[in-house]
């Protein structure tokens, strides 16, 4: 995951609304969301073919959910894949299974590469970013957030940008009445699909591009390219979770309902 917009609010009708960008290789496989882990039967994400684990899952009985995006070490570089004992996308899995709300118990975050995880329901919402020295914990504060891989950076490009305007259009659906992507995530599904039509950012080692862009695609060669492969949308009160998902973010009419 590379971009997460977050709209908390334990005053709201709906306390969470969650628009989460996966930016990842084509090659890479991976599964629709779903029941995927017979040892954790009630959760519901996608699944990295590869590693078994998820960027993103939710816990309907709970009302909970759990996203992880990537980061960057506290010196700059970007490790390499598969150095690490662990792999990232068993922390949303393991943050849901913790009866407490203490998404890391347990844990030994050396055994990761840097990343970000958003552990939420409708009455907190924090954030646990490790850079491969030191593992910070912050509660995201009220209203709309976006997330980034150098994690709650107000000014990132995409950050500055997008949410002014996610927060102006910050949907709050009554969540037992409503129904249809329309009705649940109202303007959201529109911003994307705007972004998804304009110029994309590119890859951080590739040129040109928007920076601002929600949007990833970068050609890196030899067949190989880098871009957002899918979009999840999250929305949760006290008693009930909704979830949407597109691998097509360019087409509105793209999103799915998952079944909760």
């Amino acid at each position: 995951m590379c971009t997460v917009i977050v709209g908390f609010d334990p005053q709201a009708r709906t306390p969470l609304v969650v628009a989460a960008l996966r930016d990842e290789m084509r090659s890479r496989p991976w599964d629709w969301p779903a029941r995927h882990w017979p040892e954790r039967p009630q959760l519901i994400g996608g699944r990295d073919r590869l590693a078994g684990g998820t960027w993103l899952a939710v816990d309907p009985q709970r009302e909970r959910m759990a996203a992880l995006l990537n980061g960057w070490p506290w010196d700059g570089t970007m490790p390499w894949e598969g150095t690490y004992p662990a792999s990232r996308g068993d922390l949303p899995l393991k943050t849901l299974s913790n009866q407490n709300r203490d998404a890391l118990a347990g844990e030994d975050p050396t055994r990761y590469a840097p990343f970000h995880l958003l552990d939420a329901d409708a009455h907190s919402a924090a954030l646990y970013s490790w850079d491969g020295r030191c593992l910070d914990t912050r509660a995201l504060p009220r209203g709309v957030t976006t997330l980034v891989n150098t994690g709650l950076n107000p000014a990132d490009p995409r950050s500055a940008r997008h949410t002014p305007e996610f927060d102006r259009t910050r949907p709050d659906p009554d969540l037992s009445t409503a129904r249809t992507v329309k009705e649940i995530w109202g303007e959201w599904p529109g911003l994307i699909t705007r972004a998804a039509n304009s110029e994309p950012r590119s890859a951080g080692t590739t040129p040109g591009g928007d920076p601002s862009a929600l949007i990833a695609h970068a050609d890196l060669g030899n067949g190989e390219v880098w871009a957002t492969g899918s979009i999840t949308l999250i929305a949760l009160d006290r008693d009930v979770v909704r979830y949407a998902f597109t691998d097509t973010p360019a087409v509105l009419e793209s999103w799915q309902l998952i079944d909760t």
